[in-house]
């Protein structure tokens, strides 16, 4: 039999061929593996990421149409003082009507807030929670048969009773807004913003208070949480931010700084002047306690400004700020190609810079704490229908705006401002306070008529810390200052807490 060569050589061939046809295919078929491999991977990343970052974020968003679900199974849980006070909670009556009754009224408006006509403060930032009930399986079970929705579990809050009403009261009529807050632990034990509301009746009054005259009634929305929302020209606290500048950029003129203030420094075609009038020989302390205008201004001059912002921008201007309720981003502006007058303006805390009031707060209670920053909050933590903790929310740090160094220069020099400046009215007192007054002119307004009054700081009493800020609107109008409210505030707290 003869051998056929090319017919072994076809066949040859043809193995080869349906052969690298496998190859083909399973390169073809590895690859498509190898990209679903990555697309679960980047997936499992996501989740990761959103049940640590977004989760919560997302489930309370009032466009989640799960909170709905759980409505209709669950009755609202209480809000509770850090004394386990209620400050919010849902009776339901022999028909099954529910009602969410706000005990202390108006006391705690904006951080409480309210869950009917859309959701304002705790009631929205933790709405899945109160509509989310840890019951027994077996009381569950009863309660399907029995036809009723199962309790909620209650939101525990670092807020203090005493403390939110007697600054309530001491606030009077006065539009302003206070937070206080423990520097250490960044628990927020007061949130009072003036014009209130009662949330007992905000069905009854939204109408109201949402129109054009309502709004012209409270100076502004009355809805708005000035503690967190509301942007006010800093005034002369925002020489904290221009004092530490100057002292990163100069350390070595700090020591020996002076300056010869005479009333007001010509800046172009206009000047600016200090309240009080001249101060004369001023080192940088005594500057700084006296609020000169003249000396901080012509410091600002000599800035380097694209640093300054930069360091302004880690101080957390411009900034979503993690507390747990709705706020707004401080604004810082200035420019290299902005005029004289608005740099040495801005250095003083006028011009287009604004800030809000816990801003202000998180800044001092940073150098309170040798620099690290908490996060502020106001929720301790969740709790079931048996009163036992299914969640406990930790105390974090935010971040660390100053080093130690650092922030033990500025104690120095706002301690000096207290002793020897124009916060001498929370001096001396049973406790050691530092901080920094402010008065905000009000661009509408003629210079002095109707000033935004300031308070930045905090005070200690052994292991006990509070920190303040109160910005009062429109003092001359109201005869309250920043300053005497913060020291009765001081009083208070280290007298009975």
């Amino acid at each position: 039999m003869t051998y056929d060569t090319d017919k072994h050589v076809r066949k040859i061939n043809r193995v080869r061929k349906k052969i690298n046809k496998g190859r083909v295919v399973n390169r073809e078929i590895s690859r498509v593996f190898i990209f679903f491999s990555i697309v679960f991977a980047a997936l499992g990343v996501y989740i990761v990421l959103f049940l640590a970052f977004d989760s919560s974020s997302v489930i309370n968003n009032s466009y989640n149409r799960r909170t709905e679900a759980l409505d209709k199974s669950v009755v609202r849980g209480s809000i509770l003082a850090s004394d386990g006070t209620a400050l919010a909670y849902t009776s339901v009556d022999a028909e099954g009507r529910e009602y969410r009754y706000y005990p202390y009224s108006n006391y705690f408006a904006h951080s409480v807030g309210f869950s009917s006509n859309g959701m304002l403060g705790i009631e929205s930032s933790y709405n899945y929670y109160l509509l989310t009930s840890h019951a027994s399986l077996w009381d569950k079970i009863s309660n399907e048969f029995r036809g009723i929705k199962n309790p909620g579990d209650s939101v525990l809050t670092t807020l203090n009773t005493g403390l939110q009403i007697y600054i309530s009261d001491l606030l009077g009529n006065n539009n302003a807004a206070v937070i206080c807050m423990n520097p250490d632990t960044g628990e927020v034990y007061a949130m009072v913003s003036k014009p209130e509301f009662d949330p007992n009746v905000i069905s009854e009054i939204w109408e109201y208070i949402t129109s054009e005259e309502g709004a012209a009634d409270g100076n502004g929305s009355i809805l708005l949480n000035r503690t967190t929302q509301g942007l006010y020209t800093p005034g002369s606290t925002f020489k904290i931010f221009t004092l530490y500048e100057y002292y990163r950029e100069h350390p070595e003129k700090i020591s020996v700084y002076s300056y010869d203030c005479e009333g007001s420094v010509n800046v172009g075609d206009t000047s600016i002047s200090c309240f009080s009038g001249a101060h004369g020989h001023e080192d940088l302390k005594a500057a700084l306690a006296n609020s000169c205008n003249c000396s901080f201004g012509t410091i600002g001059s000599t800035l380097d400004l694209a640093q300054f912002a930069a360091v302004n921008k880690k101080l957390l201007f411009d900034t979503t700020l993690p507390i747990d309720i709705s706020s707004y981003s401080s604004v810082y502006s200035l420019k290299e190609s902005d005029s004289d007058y608005d740099i040495m303006a801005t250095a003083i805390g006028q011009g287009n810079t604004q800030v809000t009031p816990l801003h202000l707060a998180m800044v001092v209670s940073a150098i309170a704490n040798d620099g690290v920053c908490m996060k502020p909050h106001l929720v301790k933590s969740i709790i079931n229908p048996y009163g036992e903790v299914t969640k406990q929310f930790k105390n974090e740090i935010y971040t660390e705006l100053f080093t130690p160094q650092d922030a033990s220069f500025l104690k120095e020099y706002l301690r000096a401002v207290v002793t020897d400046g124009t916060a001498s009215a929370v001096y001396p007192g049973n406790f050691v306070a530092y901080g920094k007054t402010g008065t905000a002119e009000k661009e509408s307004d003629t210079i002095g008529d109707y000033d935004h009054s300031w308070f930045a700081g905090w005070a200690e009493n052994n292991e006990q810390k509070l920190c303040v800020c109160v910005l009062i609107e429109n003092m001359e109008s109201s005869g309250l200052s920043a300053v005497y409210v913060s020291k009765l505030i001081f009083d208070y707290y280290f007298s009975y807490f």
